[in-house]
C-alpha cells in the first residue's frame, strides 16, 4: 500500500514536518494512497496441483484503487484474475481450472471399458449382449485396466457404436493410452469370447484387423492366437 501524509496550511498543500514532539499542531492530515482488493468472485472444487488432489478453492480478481484515508474511491486497474486453493493456499493461473488429472484419467478409462465391450461384443457376433457376455466384459475390463464398470453400462457402450468400422476406428484411438502389455491383455480378452476356439477364419481376420488397429505386429498377434487357441 502506498500513503502520503501532507499538511493544509494557508492556502497551500505541503507535506507537515514531523519532529519528536510529533505534528505541528493544527496540521491538517491527508492520507492518500493506492491498494488492492482481492475480491472472490467464483467457488468450486478444482485439481491442486500442489496437493495432488481435488479442493474448494476461491476465484479472486484483484482491483488497484485510489484510496482516501484508506476508503477506494478511484479504479485504477484491473489485474489477472487467479486461483487461490483454501488447503495449501497457493495462487495458481485461472486456466487451472481447466485441468483436472483425475477426471481426465477417469473419463479415458471408462472409454477404454467400453472400447473392450465393443471389441469383445464384435468378436462374440452375438446382436445383442447376454448376461453371461456382459458379465465377461466386466471382468475383462477390470483385468488389464482396473477400471469398474457394470453390465448395464457394458451394454449402454455397446448400443452407442454398433457400426464395425467405427468400433475399429475407435480402437485405434484408445489404443495411444494403452501400453504394449495392456493392447496385449485386450487382444486376449477379446479372443476369450470367440465363439470357436479354434479360431475360424473370420474370427483370426478379425483378431489381426484390432492388433493392426492397435499398432501390434502380425506375428504378434499370431503369437496371442496360436497362444489361446484350442486345438
Amino acid at each position: 500500500m502506498r500513503r502520503m501524509i501532507l499538511r493544509m496550511g494557508t492556502g497551500q498543500l505541503r507535506a507537515a514536518e514531523h519532529n519528536e514532539s510529533g505534528w505541528e499542531t493544527g496540521a491538517l492530515m491527508i492520507i492518500w494512497g493506492t491498494y488492492v482488493t482481492r475480491k472472490i468472485v467464483q467457488t468450486g472444487q478444482f485439481y491442486c496441483p500442489g496437493c495432488a488432489q481435488h479442493r474448494s478453492y476461491n476465484l479472486r480478481r484483484p482491483k488497484k484503487w485510489g484510496h482516501l484515508y484508506w476508503i477506494p474511491i478511484i479504479p485504477m486497474e484491473e489485474l489477472d484474475r487467479y486461483v487461490e486453493c483454501n488447503a495449501c493456499s497457493k495462487a495458481w493461473n485461472e486456466s487451472v481450472l481447466q485441468h483436472d488429472p483425475i477426471k481426465e484419467q477417469q473419463e479415458r478409462d471408462l472409454k477404454l471399458a467400453a472400447m473392450i465391450a465393443r471389441l469383445m461384443t464384435l468378436m462374440s457376433g452375438e446382436r445383442d449382449v447376454s448376461s453371461e457376455l456382459a458379465n465377461r466384459i466386466v471382468e475383462a475390463s477390470k483385468a488389464p485396466l482396473g477400471v469398474s464398470t457394470t453390465p448395464a453400462e457394458a451394454f449402454c457402450a455397446v448400443t452407442a457404436m454398433e457400426d464395425p468400422n467405427e468400433i475399429l476406428a475407435d480402437a485405434a484411438k484408445q489404443a495411444a493410452y494403452l501400453t504394449d502389455r495392456g493392447k496385449e491383455a485386450v487382444l486376449r480378452a477379446v479372443i476369450s469370447v470367440a465363439p470357436n476356439q479354434s479360431m475360424r477364419e473370420r474370427e483370426f481376420a478379425l483378431a489381426d484387423t484390432i492388433g493392426r488397429q492397435f499398432g501390434m505386429t502380425p506375428a504378434h498377434v499370431k503369437g496371442v492366437v496360436d497362444d489361446m487357441t484350442i486345438d
